[in-house]
């Protein structure tokens, strides 16, 4: 179920309402998904199964996909989150496409998924054509200002090669990363995800790299919860 964009959602059904009965469906729905994954029931098969079962809409299977794990991938996660200490004084690693797109969608008063597992992502986001839009300043100013405030040694970004505004999100990261005085290096790699798997502290919302990863953070949570009024789906 879970695509290799960063969620699946067409930009006409991310502004689509996400009413309290919906998101209601949803929870449940997950909790579903979790319960029989979890069981060993594959689980493109009990997606469709689950989804139909409560009349989900394409927006809002889309949401389920991106937004469920297993119990035990739920529980491996939740073993390797790190604490705000945990951090200091050590390299703190970024996806850049996936971090901006969320807090970007959130700035913009899109809807945005926090998952089970408690990490926040934007709808609609391909990687291979992603480029940064109006709000990205901003963007990028609050997530390097919430990463500082943990003190890291080293806040490391690193950024699909092949996406449409790869050379343009670096560009930004640069002069964002100067007017804050943040400590940054910024990496154009063929994959950011396989890119962050190497790194022992990470800050993405992509499943596989969470459950690769040696530690992540949840620096996005953190920056959207802080926004006045983000619409946040949220299927906790």
């Amino acid at each position: 179920m879970q695509p290799s964009i960063l969620a699946a959602v067409p930009d006409d059904h991310a502004s689509s309402p996400f009413d309290d009965a919906a998101i209601e469906r949803l929870k449940l729905a997950a909790e579903e998904v979790a319960w029989l994954t979890g069981r060993g029931y594959p689980l493109e098969v009990v997606g469709e199964l689950v989804a139909k079962h409560h009349v989900l809409s394409e927006a809002h299977r889309a949401a389920l996909a991106c937004g469920t794990c297993s119990e035990p991938q739920y529980r491996r996660r939740a073993a390797r989150e790190l604490e705000a200490e945990d951090v200091a004084r050590r390299p703190l690693a970024l996806d850049g496409v996936d971090v901006v797109a969320a807090v970007e969608a959130a700035i913009a008063g899109r809807a945005v998924l926090q998952t089970l597992d408690g990490t926040v992502r934007a709808f609609g986001i391909d990687r291979s054509t992603y480029a940064p839009g109006p709000p990205a300043d901003d963007a990028i100013d609050r997530v390097l200002a919430a990463a500082r405030e943990l003190r890291p040694s080293l806040i490391k970004v690193y950024v699909d090669e092949g996406a449409a505004g790869a050379k343009d999100l670096e560009a930004r990261f640069v002069a964002r990363g100067k007017a804050s005085k943040a400590k940054l290096e910024i990496a154009l790699v063929p994959s950011a995800p396989k890119a962050l798997r190497k790194e022992r502290q990470v800050v993405t919302a992509d499943a596989e790299t969470l459950d690769a990863c040696a530690g992540w953070f949840n620096l996005v949570g953190r920056v959207v919860e802080a926004l006045s009024g983000a619409k946040i789906v949220r299927l906790q």
